[in-house]
Order: structure tokens, then C-alpha cells, then sequence
């Protein structure tokens, strides 16, 4: 089984004199710092041995001109990198080239780029925390997709996280480094399997269904 980990990359460029500081409620995250939140999943998921590949969509430099996509990427590669020459792991990086220009067809074309990616028996990591909005529906329809027209793909963790909460920005670099930006990671694996009860349901089953939602959420 492969573990596939999707996501795609920061538009906004990183500031190492203002670096964001992640926490969760919902994991037990490395002590390592790192700079992307998919990075904190593959710490913990990615074992000695495992057959891994990172799948990232990464908008396109024009002209010429690197832009801060590219550079994120970079450094997102360095990041996961040494985690996998770490643990002798068998990795792979698939980039999804993204452009600057859109039509009515380009997200669906997107959808299709990551669906064709994911293989039966892959165990699924996603990350839906950067992009553009479009971007990230396909990428969750697209994993929705694969989970069930594939065989024995599992969906295992998806999250998003808040990567600016906008506390630093009127601060000096000395208050900034006494009080770091601090963003949560959220796991929102759960709203991926309510999708799927809603994708299964039939006409007439809303009332019993509101039921069995009062039963699964707790208000």
C-alpha cells in the first residue's frame, strides 16, 4: 500500500523573520518545526520502508519570473525530503503544474490530473489548507472519486489549517519573537465521510438521516 499525500502549495511567500508556529488540538505534532502543515502528517505517518509519494499542485512561474509558489515548493521538497532519507523510505514527487490563466474547464481538468494519480490500494493524506478555493473542492472531489471507484483506497487523514492569523502584522521582530504567529491544524477527515452518507442518500431519507446526524455531531 502506498501513502499518498496531496495537497497544493502556498501561494503567499514565507517570512522567516515572521515564521508561523503550528498547533492542533486534534494531533500530537512533532517537536521539529516546520513551515507546511502536510509536513507534520508525514513526520507521523511515514514509517522506515513505506513506498510513499507527495503529490502537489504548484502554480507556474512566468516569463521567467519565479514566483512564490515554486520557491515554497522548494522548500516544501527539502522539508519532506529528510524525512524520508531519514527513515530509508522509497519516495516520489508528482508535481501538477497549475497556471496563472482560467477558463470554465480548468478546475475539472485538475479534478482529472489527481484522479488518475491515485491508485488502487493507496492510503490517502490531504491537505486543503492552500490554493485557490476551486482548487481545493476538486482536490477533495477528486480523493472522493478515487475512494470510490478504486479499490481499497483509503482516505486516512485530511486537514486544513490557518496558516496567517494576522496577530503579528502591526508588531516589532522583537514582539514577533517573543509571540510568534501561531495557527491551528484541524482534522476535518470527518466532513470527507459525511460528504459520502450525503453522496449514498436517497429521496425521501432526510428525515431519518437529521436523526442519525444528531447521533454522529454533537452540537
Amino acid at each position: 500500500m502506498r501513502k499518498v499525500f496531496l495537497s497544493t502549495m502556498l501561494l503567499a511567500p514565507l517570512r522567516p523573520e515572521d515564521p508561523t508556529y503550528y498547533t492542533s488540538d486534534d494531533f500530537e505534532l512533532s517537536e521539529n518545526r516546520y513551515d507546511f502543515p502536510l509536513t507534520y502528517v508525514i513526520d507521523d505517518k511515514v514509517k522506515p520502508n513505506d513506498e510513499v509519494i507527495v503529490i502537489t499542485a504548484v502554480e507556474q512561474d512566468v516569463n521567467g519570473k519565479q514566483n512564490n509558489a515554486t520557491m515554497n515548493y522548494k522548500k516544501y521538497r527539502e522539508e519532506v525530503e529528510k524525512i524520508f532519507q531519514e527513515r530509508n523510505v522509497n519516495f516520489k514527487f508528482e508535481e501538477i503544474p497549475l497556471t496563472t490563466e482560467f477558463d470554465s474547464l480548468t478546475f475539472n481538468r485538475f479534478f482529472k490530473q489527481v484522479a488518475i494519480l491515485i491508485n488502487d490500494n493507496d492510503q490517502l493524506f490531504v491537505d486543503v489548507t492552500f490554493g485557490m478555493k476551486p482548487y481545493s473542492i476538486s482536490l477533495f472531489v477528486a480523493v472522493a472519486y478515487a475512494e470510490k471507484a478504486a479499490r481499497n483506497v483509503d482516505v486516512d487523514t485530511i486537514i486544513y489549517a490557518q496558516k496567517y492569523s494576522g496577530f503579528s502584522r502591526a508588531k516589532t521582530a522583537e514582539e514577533k519573537a517573543k509571540d510568534p504567529s501561531k495557527s491551528r491544524i484541524y482534522d476535518i477527515t470527518g466532513l470527507f465521510y459525511l460528504n459520502a452518507i450525503a453522496g449514498n442518500a436517497k429521496s425521501g431519507q432526510k428525515h431519518k438521516l437529521d436523526k442519525a446526524l444528531d447521533l454522529l455531531i454533537n452540537d
